[in-house]
């Protein structure tokens, strides 16, 4: 009998029904394309943000204040001022190892052009590392999470700032005698791609036999930074300059991160065991570093804070919007629910009486309209996941260039939110309609 009802109430006033039934639709739809670009484009934003430059440090844990002048380290060469390179791969073995975009080391060594001081600094370009087994596991996770030993992954420059804009081509790790040439001094030394330099380590510019590096220019970059007036070189090539082989300075490191909160901060000394794997399991810009740290010795790994700041501040407005919109599209859908179901109340006064005078409870009476508008919800949820699906895509290629794919395991929670949408928009005009007694709605 009750099946029989529901079959016939919603096969009746079929205008109105299809009305709520695009009011669920639509209000799921926006929530679904949100949450989509939410759960895909949240990485894609990320990456775009890491074009902007690292937001980790890795350094010699022996280094004391930095000595530095117009890029220049003057600190003198000691134990553990330097890090080894062999050990750069076991970035890539740490637990969160596919969220480290990029990493590059750098090496520095004053030299002389002509007469002009000038920076040569010694980095990966488009390095090929084989990741290795790493030393310390993170805490609670054992090996599992850990890159297998033995990967091949590409790195460098190009990878870590893919912003920077570089006329001509970038220098091969293969060949030591070429190089790039930042687009302030290039334009103030009227040098151009394919002009040859010869530098002299400073130890020789005052007429000693340092050592010299002779380069053809690859191309001319242009940062808006301090690289504009430096001259970037091979990493192998640059140690041999310096005299450090197998040596670099510090290593910049583009990490996928979370925004921070109070928990990101605490110290993870002083934390007890399990509330220093729950930290270890998130993907703070301090965990990341802090098992960096860990995994290359003798190094000190330090978050970009501006950087890190700057990124945590744009996602978290970027999700709150995300959620004011979705919100307001569903608190929308529930008022159209609820104007709907006002009106369907109304106009089944004498209907609910007649359900009450045949011995009906009202909570009987209720069951019918809410399974009505839970097979009304039900149906909206699922064109409006549909529809948000096909809007994420879409809005997934046209703003950010990668089309958001579908997730399945959304459908269950946007049924359950229609659902909900459903109810609450029909529990208050059906809690008044109920409330007139039977008599009086049959009289009327």
């Amino acid at each position: 009998m009750l099946a029989r009802i529901l079959t016939r109430s919603l096969v009746r006033r079929r205008r109105r029904k299809l009305l709520s039934l695009a009011a669920i639709a639509l209000g799921i739809a926006v929530a679904t394309a949100v949450a989509t670009l939410a759960l895909d484009v949240g990485d894609q934003v990320s990456r775009e943000l890491r074009s902007f430059g690292a937001n980790i440090e890795v350094v010699p844990a022996a280094d004391g204040l930095p000595v530095t002048v117009g890029g220049v380290d003057y600190r003198p060469a000691g134990s553990g001022a330097f890090l080894r390179e062999s050990d750069l791969p076991a970035i890539k073995s740490i637990f969160w190892t596919n969220n480290i975009v990029a990493f590059a080391p750098f090496l520095y060594a004053p030299a002389a052009l002509g007469d002009r001081r000038v920076v040569l600094i010694g980095s990966w370009f488009d390095h090929e590392v084989t990741t290795v087994k790493s030393q310390v596991p993170t805490a609670g996770h054992g090996d599992d999470g850990h890159a297998a030993p033995g990967s091949i992954v590409r790195t460098g420059l190009r990878d870590l700032h893919p912003s920077w804009r570089v006329i001509g081509q970038w220098p091969s790790d293969d060949n030591p005698a070429s190089c790039l040439v930042g687009a302030t001094l290039a334009r103030d030394e009227h040098i151009e791609t394919g002009t040859s330099l010869t530098l002299t380590s400073v130890e020789s510019a005052g007429g000693g036999s340092g050592s010299q590096y002779a380069c053809r220019v690859s191309g001319v970059m242009e940062t808006g930074g301090a690289e504009d007036e430096q001259i970037l070189a091979p990493l192998a090539a640059v140690q041999r300059v310096a005299g450090e082989p197998g040596a670099v300075r510090t290593v910049e490191v583009s990490a996928l991160t979370k925004p921070e909160d109070d928990f990101a901060r605490r110290d993870p000394s002083r934390m007890k065991p399990e509330e220093l794997e729950r930290w270890s399991c998130s993907p703070y810009v301090t965990s990341i570093a802090y098992q960096i740290a860990q995994a290359i010795p003798g190094s000190v790994a330090r978050p970009v804070f501006p950087v890190a700041e700057s990124e945590g501040r744009i996602l978290g407005r970027i999700g709150a919007l995300m959620l004011v919109i979705a919100l307001a599209a569903l608190v929308t859908a529930c008022l159209a629910v609820a104007s709907m179901m006002f009106a369907t109340v109304i106009e089944r006064r004498e209907e609910i009486g007649l359900y009450e005078s045949l011995g009906a409870t009202r909570a009987r009476v209720a069951t019918i309209f809410l399974l009505e508008g839970s097979a009304i919800g039900l149906a909206g949820g699922a064109a409006g996941y549909l529809a948000g699906s096909l809007l994420a895509h879409r809005l997934g290629s046209i703003v950010f260039g990668v089309p958001a794919a579908t997730h399945a395991s959304l459908l269950p929670a946007v049924l359950v939110v229609a659902l909900v949408v459903a109810w609450l928009g029909s529990a208050v005009p059906l809690a008044r309609g109920l409330k007139v007694p039977a008599a009086v709605a049959l009289r009327d």
